[in-house]
């Protein structure tokens, strides 16, 4: 085909020669499309993107032939996760970029994954939860937000509060531009406890935005993960606030307590105790003044935030 008298790459046979080597890697069939990916290279030397999907299938081809020999379901996905965690190692070491050969070898692993979990998760008596999110965690590697967000609200409604799971989740909702879900759910995982948050598994630039300026301001790197919730409050980011469930005032009283008691104690963890106290605190303000709460133990919450960290105090006031 010509567009305005121009040739496109529909017209070259060397590119659709290498759409189906892409073909291939995505149905698995990776001695056929090292072939076919040579005899491009014999024809082209120097045709872009070929010495990687060469270098992609042939670190795949034998893995694959053997792990397809393992009759059990979860052992074989578990190994699949762990070999595309080795086949980036290699990409990085090799300077193999994440082009279409790559995404094409991608779906193929992820799908055989969510494939064998789906398997594992179907022979068991009941519902294991840790299977279910790595399903969803595949489907989120491969794109597909729409389909992770049904697992993970389905493994939600197994277990309520697991601030990885949460978070997660919030990272699929942002990607389909549900910003508004996403701040709360993210604003919920860091609130339950930020040091179980994998920032690795997390895209959504929103989040690494916010960790970059929480490190601008703690360079202790060891708990800047715990302090972003507090500056995230700070920075009026996490705005979207749900109302307190029926007990959660209660609950959140009396985990303030907790903490306040391990904070006068424990100097080896008030580091780590320090910014979860003052973010409690900040729950209870929020979680007062959306039920109309009482002035006076918001004007209590205010004082002791100053009393904890004059700082922040006067940066929240801003």
């Amino acid at each position: 085909m010509e567009n305005d008298g121009q040739l496109t790459f529909e017209d070259d046979p060397l590119y659709i020669k290498q759409n189906k080597a892409h073909k291939m890697l995505e149905e698995g069939s990776f001695a056929d499309a090292i072939r076919l990916f040579e005899n491009i290279r014999e024809e082209n030397s120097n045709y872009p993107g070929v010495p990687d999907g060469i270098r992609s299938a042939r670190f795949w081809i034998s893995r694959v032939n053997k792990l397809n020999k393992y009759s059990n379901s979860y052992d074989k996905a578990r190994l699949l996760l762990k070999e595309w965690k080795d086949f980036e190692k290699y990409m990085v070491k090799n300077n193999v970029k994440h082009g279409r050969s790559t995404a094409a070898i991608q779906k193929y692993i992820f799908s055989d994954i969510i494939e064998s979990f789906t398997k594992a998760y179907n022979e068991g008596v009941v519902p294991d939860t840790a299977i279910l999110i790595q399903i969803g965690d595949c489907f989120k590697k491969l794109g597909n937000f729409e389909k992770a967000i049904d697992i993970y609200e389905y493994a939600r409604s197994f277990i309520k509060e697991d601030p990885s799971l949460l978070s997660k989740l919030g990272d699929c909702y942002f990607s389909i531009d549900e910003t508004s879900k996403a701040k709360v759910l993210f604003r919920e995982a860091f609130f339950i406890d930020p040091g179980l948050i994998e920032l690795d598994c997390i895209e959504s630039p929103f989040i690494h935005m916010l960790y970059k300026k929480t490190e601008d301001q703690i360079k202790n790197p060891e708990v800047s993960i715990y302090w972003l919730p507090v500056f995230a409050e700070i920075n009026r980011a996490f705005n979207v606030k749900r109302e307190p469930k029926k007990g959660e005032l209660e609950k959140l009283r009396t985990e303030i307590q907790k903490l306040e008691g391990e904070y006068l104690s424990n100097r080896k963890k008030r580091m780590f105790i320090k910014p979860k106290l003052i973010n409690h605190y900040f729950w209870l303000i929020d979680s007062l003044k959306i039920v109309g709460g009482s002035k006076k133990e918001i004007e209590e919450a205010l004082q002791r935030i100053n009393e904890i960290d004059s700082e922040i105090f006067a940066l929240y006031l801003k």
